[in-house]
Parts: C-alpha cells; sequence; structure tokens
C-alpha cells in the first residue's frame, strides 16, 4: 500500500515536471513574426514567402517633396514608414521596398522637391508589381502617400488587371475626407495642412516646427498646382502650404491616423478575397470592394436636396475650372484623366466616347488640329448633389469660343447646360458626361454650321 502510494507520488511528479513547462508555454507563447520586409531576406527566404497567397504590400512616399516650411522634405517618406509598420505588427504581409520616387508634379517651384513624369511613376509601378508577381504573388496593395500619385497609380492598376494581376491602392484624400469630418477647422486646403500636421503631431512631432506653420490658403480651382510666382500658373502660395496648419493638434492627428490605419487594413483584407482579373481581359476594371458600401443619406426620400460635405461640395465644383484651365492649356492628358477608366461622353448627335483612355487620345488629336488649337472651353459647375458617399451629381453651364471653321474664320460661340456624374475613386472622377447644345439666335445672315459634337468630333 505505501509502495502503490509512493508510485502514484512519483508519477504525478515526473508529470508535473513535464506538463508545467508546456503548460508555462501556452500561457506566455513566444510572438510569432507576422509578416516579412523583402529587403532582409536572402532570395531562397523570398522564394518561401512570394506565393499565389502572399499580399505584398509597395509603400509609396516621397522622400523629397516639399511641405512647407514647418514640416521636412522626407514628411510622405516618414508617413509611409509610420503606416507600413502599423501594418507590418497587424497582419501577415510581405512588404516591399518603399518607391521614394513618383508623381508629384505640383511642387516643382520649391527646392528640393522631385517629381517623375506619368508615364515613368506609371511604368515604374507596374514593372515593380510585375517582376514580383513572376514569383507567385497576384494580389498587391500599393500603400499609397500622395494625391497626384493616383494618376499615375490608376492606368498602372488597369495594365496589370490585363496581366491577370490585382492592384490596389490607398485612396488617402477619401480616407481622411471621412476621417475629418467633425474635427476639421481650417476653411480649405490639402496640402501640409491642418490634417497633415496633425498627422506628423502624432506621428513624429519633432519633425515639424510650429513656430514656422503659417496659414496660407487661396480659394483655387486649380489647387492640384501650386506656385511661388504671384499671377503664375496655378493656386499662388508663397510657403508651399496649401491650408492652414496653425489649427493642428496631436490629438486630431491621432484621429485621423487611426482611421487612416484602420482603412488600410480594411483595403487589405478585401483584396485577400477579391477576385483576380482575367489576364488579357478587355473589360472595364471590376469595382473596387476595398471600399465599404456607401450608406444611403438621412435626405434620401424626401423633398430636400441631398447635401455634400463642405470639402466634397468644394472639390466638386472645382472640378469646372480644372476642366476649363486643361482644355485652355491644350492639356489632354490631365484633361482625361478626369474620367474614369468607364466614364463616358455622349454628345449631342448621340455620338458615345467611352473611358479615359479614348478620352484622351482624342482631345490629343483634337488640340492638334488648327480649329481648335486656341479654344476656350469655360466649364461653371453651380449645383451639385451628393446621392451617396460616392456618387454625385453635378450641374452647370459651358461655352466653347474661338473654334474655327475649315477655312480658318471664326464660328459663332457655342454654349449649353451640362450634367455630370461624379464617382469618388481616387478623388471624384467623371463617370457620365451630358450636356445640351443651345442653338444660336437667329441671325441676320446664315452662318457657318455649328459641329454637331463640340469638343468632340473624335470617336
Amino acid at each position: 500500500m505505501h509502495l502503490q502510494r509512493f508510485q502514484i507520488i512519483a508519477l504525478v511528479c515526473v508529470l508535473g515536471l513535464s506538463i508545467s513547462p508546456v503548460a508555462r508555454q501556452s500561457q506566455n507563447p513566444a510572438p510569432v513574426k507576422k509578416s516579412q520586409r523583402l529587403e532582409t531576406l536572402a532570395w531562397p527566404e523570398a522564394e518561401t514567402v512570394l506565393t499565389p497567397e502572399t499580399v505584398v504590400v509597395v509603400p509609396v512616399g516621397a522622400a523629397s517633396k516639399e511641405h512647407g516650411p514647418h514640416l521636412k522634405l522626407r514628411n510622405d517618406l516618414t508617413l509611409a514608414d509610420y503606416l507600413t509598420e502599423r501594418v507590418v505588427d497587424a497582419t501577415t504581409v510581405v512588404v516591399a521596398p518603399t518607391l521614394t520616387y513618383h508623381f508629384y508634379p505640383a511642387f516643382l517651384e520649391y527646392p528640393g522637391s522631385t517629381s517623375l513624369s506619368l508615364a515613368t511613376a506609371r511604368d515604374m509601378t507596374a514593372e515593380v508589381v510585375r517582376t514580383l508577381s513572376a514569383y507567385g504573388p497576384r494580389r498587391f496593395y500599393v500603400l499609397n502617400t500622395g494625391v497626384s500619385t493616383t494618376r499615375a497609380l490608376d492606368p498602372a492598376v488597369a495594365l496589370l488587371a490585363s496581366e491577370g494581376v490585382l492592384m490596389r491602392y490607398t485612396n488617402l484624400s477619401a480616407r481622411l475626407d471621412r476621417a475629418a469630418r467633425g474635427f476639421i477647422e481650417q476653411e480649405g486646403g490639402s496640402h501640409a495642412d491642418e490634417i497633415e500636421t496633425s498627422m506628423m503631431r502624432y506621428i513624429d512631432p519633432s519633425s515639424v516646427d510650429m513656430t514656422k506653420a503659417v496659414k496660407d490658403y487661396t480659394p483655387s480651382a486649380s489647387g492640384a498646382r501650386l506656385t511661388r510666382q504671384r499671377g503664375g500658373t496655378g493656386t499662388y502660395s508663397p510657403s508651399g502650404i496649401w491650408g492652414d496648419p496653425t489649427r493642428a493638434t496631436r490629438e486630431k492627428g491621432r484621429i485621423f491616423v487611426e482611421a487612416l490605419v484602420a482603412g488600410i487594413l480594411e483595403d487589405i483584407a478585401n483584396l485577400r478575397t477579391a477576385p483576380l482579373p482575367g489576364r488579357s481581359s478587355t473589360a472595364p476594371p471590376a469595382a473596387d470592394t476595398s471600399r465599404p458600401a456607401a450608406a444611403v443619406p438621412a435626405t434620401a426620400g424626401s423633398n430636400m436636396p441631398e447635401r455634400c460635405s463642405p470639402g466634397d461640395e468644394r472639390a466638386i465644383l472645382a472640378l469646372g475650372s480644372a476642366f476649363s484651365n486643361h482644355w485652355n492649356n491644350g492639356d489632354y492628358e490631365r484633361l482625361g484623366a478626369m474620367w474614369s477608366r468607364s466614364g463616358d461622353i455622349i454628345h449631342p448627335d448621340g455620338a458615345i466616347e467611352r473611358g479615359a483612355p479614348l478620352i484622351t487620345i482624342n482631345r490629343m488629336q483634337l488640340f492638334a488640329r488648327r480649329e481648335y488649337r486656341h479654344t476656350r472651353h469655360p466649364l461653371v459647375l453651380n449645383m451639385v448633389r451628393c446621392l451617396s458617399e460616392d456618387i454625385a451629381v453635378a450641374d452647370g453651364k459651358w461655352e466653347l469660343r474661338g473654334v474655327l471653321d475649315s477655312a480658318g474664320k471664326p464660328l459663332p460661340m457655342m454654349d449649353g447646360q451640362v450634367t455630370l456624374v461624379l464617382k469618388r475613386t481616387s478623388g471624384w472622377l467623371i463617370e457620365a458626361y451630358r450636356y445640351t447644345l443651345k442653338p444660336p439666335a437667329t441671325p441676320q445672315t446664315t452662318p457657318a454650321p455649328l459641329p454637331k459634337r463640340p469638343g468632340g468630333g473624335l470617336i
């Protein structure tokens, strides 16, 4: 009996010694590395993590771009590094090296700022993704910290989709606009402003010199380009700021940054399960499921017109001036980039132009013609309705002056009404452009016939 009791006690002690380390380990498991940074691996290690199931994150952050006198040139790179680290800590991805040069043409009057051409930025992004996709991955997320960068990212998305590769990117403007509602105090702006400065006060306060922060905001439809020269092309800004950073606080920055991080993680989660595009597909890209479904406004179904946020209304109304400026400058690339990949124009004679690439090409050929070389095309939007968070309708008036007939004689001014259907993807893009052509007043003599599709002509 005593022997049996001894044996039982001994067995319990042995089991206890063998079990207790395991129990302690289960209570305090060793940290598991979730993500990998590609540049830290040797190629055999890279081969094991670059699989068809992998989501590859490609950060984009300018290492040398002006942000006013109070922020560093590497502001965007600091933001990209921080956001990437948050992603690495929160989910499983492979992180490619950051692209520190991209498309930033709006800031080149300020020393130290750099920019690639639109075509170079597009091709560089596509080629980085394409080479990595050859090792297995088919889903890529560009952690984007710019606004103008989207003009190069959109065509890269379409190009890669035709090769069976799915690429999405951070819609910085949309994410921050949502987060800023109810907190933003500045009159307007979007660069080195209250939002951006608040974020940096939260992320890296040592990089912000608030003693040099000044309000520098000139209401302008051409806010996409800043100029140091009064009367120069673009929005006048002697400081390189467009907004009011003096209202920035660390607490606002926390709100903006945490909302942005949550949005990025949501984008990546949706990307994991999104269907891959068909290789060599010519169909328009599928709807962007990285964005949450838009809620129906509270005013829907009532007799009151739907209201946009002040920021959205300003951005949409500014599209009219942007259209006019691009047309007057003969800038067919920027003009065409105002349409989405599937956006269209239906002319009064029933002709249809569909898709930003075709609209761009047609405007390039149009501006090369003598009849349209020196035309002016004012477009004034004066009424905006937001049907949902991401869909809006804008109405206004248009004019077209300076068109010549085949003999080189000026035609009468043309004008009419215009309605735009807009979708928020990378900023607000045109999904549908509809316009009327008002008949000219009855003249004493018969004038040369007006074109049936002003500003069109080439389909």
